[in-house]
């Protein structure tokens, strides 16, 4: 065999054959480089205030509160730190469509300006977008890879989000959907046939469903508080044509709080993912239902973040596969950093403080829950075997 031969690396029980008929060095499972403790990580976004958005929720002073806190704590050393790579041209464009990545590109030209009512970019927005989705794709690089020192998971602290862009329109503070582009990296560089994307941000994740929603190959589930913006993800739109059932949409009641959330995860997010038995999953992180945000009214705390995040960790663990962990929304400045860590705390299984004096106690369920729930389960049985 040359030097010339390609090699595709995949996490399968069984080698992969590339188009040219040679089996992939990634034919080992990553059960085969299981540790005692989880190894966990962060990917920093260096530069990411040249993202200068003013006076705006989603703002440059998002991230330095988190990065500070994450970096105080005594299992700091131990984390797997990641520097991200700007992504490519070509990455981009395995989402979004060549018009609108010009249109990024030229707006930045031109800034300070805006693209809707809601999202605007400065000069340095575009070098930012690129790093912020690059830290995406290293992420995936890291967990994809086939040695003992992989990470099993990695949160990356990056922003804009990106999970409300489509094909091609930007919207909802988000320039480049980071989740859409590594489900589509994942599959054409590792050999992935499934990837699965998880959305707990407070918002629907309507670009990331836009762009998967005839797609088999990638299954989307997302968890919003309904009714709000941007006002669609109905537990009836479950995808269509090749791709009908690859969406699952969980509208949660506002004052939905820890017992909903983790009720909809147990009950209908992780059955469903467990079916499609994804080679990667990516989660769509935003913090912006917790009790104390300003643009939801939903009642999460740290603790309940700290639980979906050990939920999924638990999962991709027991099935070998990497955990890539994107944060999206999440807009007040004084609790995000506790929730985060709180959240990076249940990727690696370890403790962190989840008192949380912002969540009402005893927590009262939305009288539309239970109807609710079963109203979503009803909607995937004909694609999924959800309990009950």
């Amino acid at each position: 065999m040359g030097w010339g031969a390609r090699w595709v690396f995949v996490s399968d029980q069984q080698p992969k054959p590339t188009d040219d008929g040679i089996q992939g060095l990634g034919s080992i499972t990553h059960r085969y480089y299981e540790r005692e403790k989880p190894k966990t990580g962060v990917v920093l976004l260096p530069g990411q205030k040249r993202h200068d958005t003013g006076e705006h929720p989603e703002n440059r002073r998002r991230l330095p509160g988190v990065v500070d806190e994450l970096r105080s704590m005594p299992e700091w050393d131990d984390l797997f730190v990641l520097a991200p790579r700007e992504a490519r041209r070509e990455d981009i464009l395995r989402a979004h469509s060549e018009g609108f990545y010009e249109s990024i590109v030229d707006a930045c030209s031109e800034a300070p300006t805006w693209l809707d009512t809601d999202t605007c970019v400065s000069a340095g927005s575009l070098g930012n977008c690129l790093l912020a989705t690059g830290g995406v794709l290293s992420a995936v690089d890291a967990v994809a890879m086939e040695a003992y020192h992989r990470p099993d998971s990695l949160f990356t602290i990056s922003r804009p989000p990106g999970h409300h862009t489509g094909k091609d329109k930007a919207m909802g503070f988000c320039l480049f959907n980071h989740v859409s582009i590594a489900a589509e990296y994942a599959k054409e560089i590792y050999g992935f046939d499934r990837v699965a994307i998880l959305d707990w941000d407070v918002h629907h994740g309507n670009g990331t469903q836009e762009i998967h929603w005839e797609d088999p190959s990638v299954l989307f589930i997302s968890l919003h508080q309904w009714p709000l913006y941007p006002g669609i993800g109905w537990v009836d739109e479950v995808g269509e044509g090749d791709g009908e059932g690859s969406t699952v949409n969980i509208p949660m009641p506002p004052g939905s709080g820890d017992p909903e959330y983790l009720q909809a995860i147990d009950e209908v997010a992780m059955p469903v993912i467990e079916a499609f038995d994804p080679q990667l999953l990516l989660v769509s992180a935003g913090q912006d239902g917790h009790a104390a945000d300003p643009l939801s009214n939903q009642l999460i705390s740290k603790s309940g973040f700290n639980a979906m995040a050990s939920r999924v960790a638990a999962y991709a663990r027991s099935k070998g596969i990497g955990l890539v962990v994107v944060h999206e929304g999440g807009y007040n400045v004084t609790t995000l950093p506790g929730i985060d860590r709180a959240i990076l705390a249940g990727l690696g299984d370890f403790e962190a403080p989840l008192e949380d004096i912002y969540v009402p106690d005893p927590h009262q369920p939305p009288t539309e829950w239970p109807e609710r729930l079963a109203e979503v389960i009803e909607a995937q049985k004909p694609h999924w075997d959800v309990p009950r």
